[in-house]
């Protein structure tokens, strides 16, 4: 096998730092949005929240 460059490690493990931040956030976001509505919905029951 030929030896990987350092340069393309640091590339390739900051990808992937990217990839895994940005996943979380993502999950943040999601999991916020639909507590807000779930809490909406309790608040208002007879609204309709799409």
């Amino acid at each position: 096998m030929k030896p990987v460059s350092r340069r393309t490690l640091d590339w390739v493990y900051s990808a992937l730092l990217l990839a895994v931040v940005s996943l979380s956030w993502g999950y943040v976001i999601y999991a916020s949005t639909v507590a807000a509505r779930r809490q909406l919905r309790k608040d208002f029951p007879d609204r309709i929240f799409g």
